[in-house]
């Protein structure tokens, strides 16, 4: 089976094989040095040398929740553009940490524009920016992030991104400006579910110092990650065995190199986004430059559940809409263990398929 859904994805067999490697003690030298490791990487791959990097347990929602708990505090204003239901989830994380969410609701089909979240900012008085910067639910990327977070500097505002499904599938770097930045592990990093990061510039580590943050569950308290990460651990029991999955596909991007990993997963976007309409589905994101690399997204008329049964028997996994798209919308992922060729067979066997259900929805 052929994962082609917004994660987990397809992992590469050398990915698979790390895995097997045996358990360890999280307070040995050992693991001191796989901690060192995959923070040296991942400080490379987001075009950094003062970040520092809190490796947690948990789903990427589990970083965003540790960001967001961590990074805002009761009353603080927050300003969230939302372009889909990761957007939602964003706000209402920030909601019950008792922030003061403002909710910029934005077309998702036309983009997400700078100038509407830059209007918004000059006009009102906010403390902070949460975004995400790939909604998965409807293929959009936020790709004003970079002018955006000079914004944000200009402005003395906090910038927190959630980039879990962008790490790796888009251009991104701490050295723009960002705050914070929640990635996963189950993404276009390639590698199996059960490891987060939260990924924190100076200003977020100063700002852990200030808040007092009594009221944070433990495991979302990023002053206990700072801490811990001073003598290279982590304050709770991480997910081991992914963690040498994620050594690994680090270590194999790296090798690619960054910038051509990114662009196979844009170069896999584009051949869906060339071929698939015409089979009959429309580009659900209308501008082509904010079009994701990682997931492309298309509303079709025939009934979306019964195009993902039968593209499944048929040894391909996509993903349906999210929300109130959820029965008029297919997402495809582009991420993981995934080739041109992979992709033109998913292409070949979506046209039987919407040739078969189209042939019996005229019939009826």
């Amino acid at each position: 089976m052929k994962l082609f859904t917004p994660g987990p994805v397809t992992l590469p067999n050398e990915v698979l094989k790390a895995m097997t490697k045996p358990i360890i003690s999280h307070r040995s030298s050992a693991f001191k040095k796989l901690y060192e490791e995959i923070e040296l990487k991942l400080i490379k791959l987001l075009d950094t040398k003062n970040g520092m990097i809190a490796i947690l347990a948990g789903t990427g929602t589990t970083a965003v929740d540790a960001m967001a708990w961590s990074l805002t505090k009761r009353g603080e204003k927050v300003l969230v553009p939302i372009a889909g239901e990761f957007g939602k989830r964003l706000a209402e994380t920030l909601q019950r940490r008792g922030a003061d969410v403002v909710k910029l609701i934005v077309n998702p089909r036309k983009g997400n524009e700078f100038t509407k979240v830059a209007e918004y900012i000059e006009r009102r008085d906010v403390n902070a920016i949460a975004l995400v910067h790939n909604e998965t639910s409807t293929g959009l990327t936020y790709r004003d992030l970079e002018t955006l977070a000079k914004y944000c500097r200009k402005y003395d505002i906090k910038l927190l991104v959630d980039a879990v499904s962008s790490f790796c599938g888009e251009e991104l770097s701490l050295r723009w400006g960002l705050t914070a930045i929640a990635i996963a592990s189950h993404k276009a990093l390639a590698a199996p579910p059960g490891v987060c990061f939260v990924v924190l510039n100076e200003e977020a580590i100063e700002t852990l110092k200030r808040y007092e943050l009594n009221d944070v569950p433990l495991l979302l308290d990023l002053r206990k990650y700072v801490e811990f990460n001073a003598r290279k651990e982590t304050p709770y029991t991480p997910t081991l065995s992914v963690l040498y999955a994620v050594n690994a596909t680090l270590a194999r991007v790296l090798k690619i190199g960054i910038s051509r990993f990114i662009e196979m997963h844009r170069e896999r976007a584009s051949l869906l986004y060339k071929e698939i309409p015409k089979l009959g589905l429309e580009p659900y994101v209308v501008e082509e430059r904010y079009r994701s690399n990682t997931v492309a997204t298309f509303l079709t008329d025939v009934s979306a559940a019964k195009i993902k049964n039968e593209l499944e028997k048929r040894g391909f996994m996509i993903a349906t809409g999210m929300g109130e798209l959820k029965e008029r919308m297919i997402r495809v992922g582009t991420m993981g263990d995934l080739s041109l060729d992979d992709v033109r067979r998913l292409i070949n066997t979506l046209n039987e398929v919407m040739t078969q259900l189209n042939n019996q929805q005229s019939k009826h």
